[in-house]
């Protein structure tokens, strides 16, 4: 119970990562402070360019992914299907050189769990190597958690595309402010309308 608990804070306080120098930072402490910095990569830049739940990140198989530009995912939350890109942010590279030598079948997760090598690593292993990252920014990403990877998507394409319509398609929420909120753009827009009103 404790650990759904904490997940679920973790996701209450979670924000995008709204500037290019916080996602680069992310990037640098995964390099430099994760002992699995290339699988981190590769699952963080999953995440930031295709808005999918961690959960249905770590339930990859290496059949799905392994030289291809785009995969197809189930969702867990919905049982939607979705395609991913993997041909941006070098992941399909970083993919291939992660996998290397290793023997995989059918069945081979992407990211094994050290504990059970026929399962894949477990949703609060990558919620709390965010929350070590949190720390490691030295107060610069106060609210980095696993789920700012998705939020984090949502916010750079809404940004770059202004298309609501298909975001709220992609994160399968039912109206607009549901998903501009998610996303933190309302509160932003609140204020930058307010930035010159004065009585």
């Amino acid at each position: 119970m404790k650990v759904q608990k904490k997940v679920k804070n973790a996701e209450i306080k979670s924000e995008p990562l709204k500037e290019q120098w916080q996602i680069e930072l992310v990037r640098n402490l995964i390099e430099t402070r994760t002992k699995e910095p290339l699988r981190n990569k590769i699952i963080f830049n999953i995440g930031i360019n295709n808005g999918l739940r961690t959960g249905d990140i770590l339930n990859l198989k290496i059949k799905d992914v392994i030289n291809k530009d785009y995969a197809q995912v189930v969702e867990g939350k919905t049982g939607k299907r979705r395609e991913i890109r993997l041909n941006v942010a070098n992941i399909k590279d970083d993919i291939k050189e992660y996998i290397g030598n290793r023997k995989w079948n059918e069945d081979s997760y992407l990211f094994t769990s050290y504990k059970n090598p026929n399962k894949p690593i477990e949703t609060i292993a990558i919620y709390r190597m965010f929350k070590r990252l949190n720390k490691y920014s030295g107060g610069a990403l106060p609210y980095l958690t696993a789920h700012s990877m998705r939020r984090t998507f949502g916010y750079w394409y809404y940004k770059q595309t202004k298309d609501i319509v298909t975001l709220m398609k992609i994160f399968n929420h039912s109206n607009q402010s549901i998903t501009l909120r998610y996303i933190g753009i309302e509160r932003e827009e609140i204020r930058e309308s307010l930035k010159d009103f004065v009585l």
